[in-house]
């Protein structure tokens, strides 16, 4: 029998018996846009702010700091306590969206909530970053057309993926501590320089966004992380041991493997979150120089980690398109990212960064940063006197 009459005799059958399978998938297509529908109407119904926050100009911190701010903001875990909320109200987990946006060669720092947790994100912030100016702003993508592209705009975008699994962790800000061999100390090179320079020199109607979408994960991804060391273990070469005689074979690990084994169980450490970044750059048409898009990306670049993860562009999602009806695919692409840059959505299944890698790509850019447009706060805040009159 031929590959061609195989088929023909499998298509037959499966008509044949459609009272079967049919019902399963009109079940299951019910079921995805159910879902989808209820969801929907579930995150319309959200309040949203958008708070942009302005540092102070001397600040030293460290992105540790940032890191302690991510581990208060995962206290709203549990959006969803109940099967009935899940599947028949549309509840959806809770999310922040972190932004850090570039716009005619300012730069901004942006977080965009719930705004039933203005409260929650403005005490973590000032308590940790006490100077730090904390205010809403009108939502910047509101200035920017939505049936981008057309004769005026141009636009790039992509989402970012993690290459490896998500056990593996990213090249953080405590493994970029450059030491002085002149003074035997530890100087933190702030990962943040390299794109604060890029952002102050976009020129008028041009602009960057980074998004950075974070969802509290339950604690058991831990533990599947340290299920995945385990198989690591036991997937490197056995080499035998003698003992009292007898010969037993046991791991016999390479630097590497050791070096990566160590990091995986060090990012199962702490505290997590399911996370989406979407990086975006759009200008007028005859400014438009996608070379900056390379300089953006150099950002993403530095968190890099041989032997751990690298972040870097979905060829899926990026707006860009070959072939067979290239430039209307391209159109569709670049319509769908706009959208989703706009309304932030975050319903599908996120990659897992911990929060010592999300303040390595999110923190306040410290003193070291020379970038002549670094947002920071012009004036210091002061307590009043306490014998002032009220």
């Amino acid at each position: 029998m031929t590959p061609f009459e195989l088929s023909k005799v499998i298509f037959n059958y499966l008509l044949d018996v459609w009272w079967l399978w049919l019902p399963v998938v009109l079940a299951i297509a019910f079921f995805d846009t159910w879902m989808y529908y209820i969801r929907r109407v579930y995150w319309q119904g959200i309040q949203w702010v958008l708070l942009e926050i302005k540092p102070p100009r001397d600040m030293e911190q460290s992105p540790k700091i940032m890191e302690q701010v991510f581990a208060g903001f995962w206290g709203i875990f549990g959006t969803i306590t109940t099967k009935y909320q899940k599947y028949v109200r549309g509840f959806i987990q809770d999310y922040f969206v972190f932004e850090i946006v570039g716009i005619d060669g300012g730069i901004h720092f942006f977080v965009r909530a719930p705004a039933k947790f203005r409260n929650l994100i403005e005490s973590h912030i000032w308590s940790h970053y006490p100077q730090t100016e904390v205010k809403e702003v009108e939502d910047y993508v509101k200035n920017i057309p939505a049936d981008i592209p057309n004769k005026n705009w141009d636009f790039w975008a992509t989402k970012m993926k993690l290459a490896q699994p998500d056990a593996y962790p990213l090249r953080t800000y405590m493994m970029q501590l450059d030491v002085i061999s002149s003074k035997g100390i530890s100087q933190f090179i702030d990962p943040l320089g390299g794109l604060m320079e890029v952002m102050s020199k976009l020129r008028q109607g041009e602009q960057i966004w980074i998004q950075i979408f974070i969802r509290p994960q339950a604690d058991r991804w831990a533990e599947d992380a340290k299920r995945f060391a385990i198989k690591l273990m036991e997937q490197a070469r056995p080499a035998p041991v003698v003992t009292e005689g007898a010969s037993a074979p046991f791991p016999m690990l390479s630097p590497g493997q050791r070096e990566s084994i160590g990091l995986v169980e060090q990012k199962a450490a702490k505290k997590a979150y399911e996370t989406k970044v979407h990086l975006a750059y759009l200008g007028r048409r005859d400014i438009f120089a996608m070379p900056n898009v390379g300089a953006s990306m150099g950002f993403f670049n530095q968190f890099s980690a041989l032997n751990g993860n690298t972040i870097l562009p979905d060829s899926k999602a990026m707006t860009k398109a070959y072939y067979f009806l290239a430039k209307q695919r391209k159109i569709y692409k670049q319509r769908k990212m706009i959208r989703l840059l706009r309304e932030r959505t975050f319903w599908e299944k996120g990659f897992t960064l911990n929060i010592e890698e999300l303040a390595s790509l999110y923190h306040f850019p410290s003193s070291s940063v020379k970038a002549p447009m670094t947002p920071w706060l012009a004036t210091k805040k002061a307590e009043p006197p306490l014998s002032l009159p009220t």
